[in-house]
């Protein structure tokens, strides 16, 4: 086990919502890990089943259907993060943009935001975290459950606190709210390391060599937090290879050599949207900082 950092706030608790199993491996397994060993409680919220998802790997489903087995590899994900509490919003897969399924009436797609959003209000007075993360504004990568994520998550934090909302529970202020997401300069560094060793990468040829080409992220400046979770890569690993259906063992995320594993994965990046920084250097190094005295805004 890595040696625990210095431990987070008394009662802390650390709630992330992601669109589909695997994306809480992806995107936040590191600092859901870290947390963890900090003696943070950590919840994932996950907004679908996963219905649109292919068995990308090819793997053996030993005859259940998809979905089925996407919980299982989801449970095995979140054990292997030591996850405290997991949530199902309750929502379809959407699917791709543009594809029949984001008409689905059952998609997450479709939901109505103040449903959706009363739902996870729900979960949040429940859990009662200092610090919540998801995607942004752009879901990362457009597709529609991601972008759906953000916004339900604005309203919902937003709905959480608010005393006249009729959301079970007792009213609650998140601390802070962030998006995780990658500075583009990063990308493109690890674009270049990739096609300089050989190796494919996730945007195809060395054409792209101009940060303003890179086509996710956000301009570097924009970074607000950089979390080291360099200690935590075998736990994020084992997570990510839970999900045998669509992370096989030829993936760019468990087949990169290890010389440059930790260039690449060893730190996650987010902005703060919503809340006050926790320090007056460039960037913040931890989700919970300035939150050292307990939890925040209780009503």
């Amino acid at each position: 086990m890595p040696p625990a950092p210095p431990p987070g706030p008394p009662s802390a608790t650390l709630l992330c919502v992601h669109p589909h199993p695997d994306d809480e491996a992806i995107a936040c397994g590191g600092v859901l890990a870290r947390a963890a060993d900090q003696g943070v409680r950590t919840v994932v919220v996950t907004c679908t089943g996963g219905e649109e998802g292919d068995n990308l790997a090819g793997i053996d489903l030993g005859g259940e259907d998809l979905v089925t087995h996407r919980r299982r590899e989801l449970a095995a994900a979140l054990a292997a993060l030591r996850v405290s509490a997991h949530h199902w919003l309750g929502y379809r897969d959407s699917g791709m943009a543009g594809l029949e399924s984001n008409d689905h009436p059952e998609s997450f797609h479709r939901a109505g935001l103040s449903e959706a959003a009363a739902r996870l209000a729900a979960i949040i007075r429940t859990e009662r975290p200092e610090v919540v993360v998801s995607d942004d504004e752009r879901g990362t990568y457009g597709h529609p459950d991601h972008v759906k994520a953000h916004h339900v998550t604005v309203a919902a934090v937003d709905l959480a606190a608010d005393p006249e909302a009729e959301v079970p529970g007792d009213p609650w202020r998140v601390a802070k709210r962030y998006v995780h997401t990658l500075g583009r300069g990063r990308l493109l560094a690890v674009h270049s390391a990739l096609v300089e060793a050989g190796l494919p990468s996730p945007f195809g040829d060395a054409g792209l060599t101009r940060v303003e080409d890179v086509p996710l992220g956000v301009p570097d400046e924009q970074v607000t937090t950089e979390v080291d979770v360099a200690d935590w890569l075998d736990a994020k690993r084992a997570a990510l290879a839970a999900h045998a259906s669509q992370i096989g063992p030829d993936s760019f995320f468990l087949n990169t050599p290890e010389v440059l594993t930790e260039r690449m994965f060893a730190t996650e990046q987010f902005v703060l949207e919503d809340g006050r920084p926790g320090t007056t250097a460039a960037r913040e190094d931890d989700l919970f900082a300035g939150l050292d005295h307990g939890p925040a805004g209780r009503q």
